[in-house]
């Protein structure tokens, strides 16, 4: 939306713009997340950082359920104070459980807000300049809301792939 304001605005600001003179390109957000490498790296990092955490996630799980079972198997033949006791430490753990599960959770989106934010000023840095050097008047998103139509030659994913991942190296 930001960008078809911004395009309005130029209209009415610029005639050179207006009489045909602006260059006009198209940046696929999609085509860039799938075929950058630069990309693919973050996108790896984040999901190795997942695995790790759903590895610990899951210990603590089979932890809990091994005392669920061990409770079970042995809760006829223990005292009610033993029973007590290790009902209270199974609902600890359960306690602890959920506290893990919200805390990775949180991790993680936080983990994938900041490789967004990063990737973004990285992109808008790159498209940047490359608008800059080509001498775009505007770069638009492809999949942005409004943009109906354009012709494949005025869309400039592939040169802001390669900028984006010289720059990542």
């Amino acid at each position: 939306m930001f960008f078809l304001i911004t395009g309005i605005a130029f209209c009415f600001q610029s005639s050179a713009f207006c009489q045909g003179d602006g260059k006009i390109a198209i940046v696929d957000m999609t085509k860039f997340q799938q075929k950058s490498l630069g990309f693919q790296e973050i996108r790896t990092q984040l999901k190795t950082k997942l695995e790790l955490l759903q590895q610990k996630l899951d210990k603590e799980k089979n932890s809990l359920l091994k005392l669920e079972e061990e409770l079970k198997k042995q809760s006829m033949m223990l005292s009610l104070d033993a029973k007590e006791t290790k009902q209270k430490e199974l609902e600890k753990k359960r306690r602890y459980y959920k506290y893990l599960y919200s805390e990775f959770s949180l991790e993680m989106k936080s983990a994938e807000g900041e490789a967004t934010k990063m990737v973004t000023r990285e992109i808008n840095k790159v498209v940047g300049k490359i608008g800059k050097e080509k001498g775009y008047t505007i770069i638009f998103e492809k999949n942005m809301p409004g943009l109906v139509y354009f012709d494949d030659a005025i869309e400039i994913t592939d040169a802001v792939i390669n900028a984006y991942d010289k720059a990542k190296k």
